[in-house]
């Protein structure tokens, strides 16, 4: 005779206690999504406060969730806590081995800390599991080009901007690879495309500036540094850059003025240049 007490369930069917406590599961994971939901936006919306409560909150209802992790660890990110942002990836690759977006925000804190041998690694991985992830693909061209592999970079910047026309940071990035390579006149138009997209993407207006005075357009060189400081009065860089564009179109009393506003903001020329 067996040992085994006999089962009161029915192959099948579910009792009553079964039934609260899956609906209750289902409560809270509806509950979690929300929370998760609402992290997403306010992600977007750059309220990264806002949106730390809320993928926070979500992992207090449920602590498996592997979207809240993900997007906690993007919050980490943009908060340049890029350790806790690893961290955060790779709890939610315990849980979920096949998470692409895992994978990319690992790869993002790895580049972000140097590491961009491992963070290449992970890029691979994410864009199998995910061959539509643009951001996937911009973090491997930036870690391809850190590298040294700008043939590998410029395939993955050109893979990015096919699936997302519209992010400017592709442009931008490619246009800094390409001038590290003297390719002023195609780093201009990527930084052109950028400032297209964000006409008040000031960095984007110095790197334009420095490449147009490496290909001696001295005066639209320091029209973009005009709008540089505009936006941004005590960018240091964009005075000194305007100051050498000035002595080369002759105007030594505006380059020196220009000289000595970059030196009281704190450039210097050989960490800076």
């Amino acid at each position: 005779m067996s040992s085994h007490k006999k089962s009161n369930k029915v192959a099948g069917r579910v009792d009553v206690g079964d039934e609260a406590s899956l609906e209750t599961t289902k409560n809270k994971s509806e509950l979690s999504a929300a929370f998760v939901n609402a992290g997403i936006e306010a992600l977007a919306d750059s309220e990264f406060d806002d949106a730390f409560d809320s993928f926070q909150q979500a992992l207090k209802i449920n602590p498996s969730s592997v979207d809240a992790l993900v997007g906690l660890g993007k919050v980490w990110l943009e908060f340049g806590e890029y350790e806790n942002a690893k961290h955060e990836a790779e709890k939610a690759l315990r849980l979920n081995d096949k998470s692409a977006s895992a994978y990319e925000l690992r790869g993002h804190a790895l580049r972000l800390t140097d590491r961009c041998g491992a963070a290449t690694r992970d890029y691979d991985v994410a864009i199998k599991l995910n061959p539509r992830s643009f951001l996937a693909f911009y973090g491997r061209a930036v870690a391809n080009d850190m590298l040294g592999n700008f043939d590998a970079a410029l395939k993955d910047f050109a893979a990015c901007v096919a699936l997302a026309p519209d992010f400017v940071f592709a442009y931008y990035d490619r246009g800094v690879a390409l001038a590290n390579e003297g390719r002023y006149s195609d780093a201009v138009d990527d930084y052109s495309r950028a400032l297209e997209l964000d006409p008040e993407f000031e960095h984007c207006y110095v790197a334009r500036g420095e490449a147009l005075s490496e290909l001696k357009n001295y005066r639209d060189a320091v029209r973009d540094f005009d709008e540089a400081i505009a936006l941004d009065p005590d960018d240091a860089s964009a005075y000194y850059y305007r100051g050498l564009a000035l002595r080369r179109l002759g105007d030594e009393k505006g380059a020196r003025r220009d000289f000595r506003a970059a030196e009281e903001l704190g450039f210097d020329e050989e960490r800076d240049a």
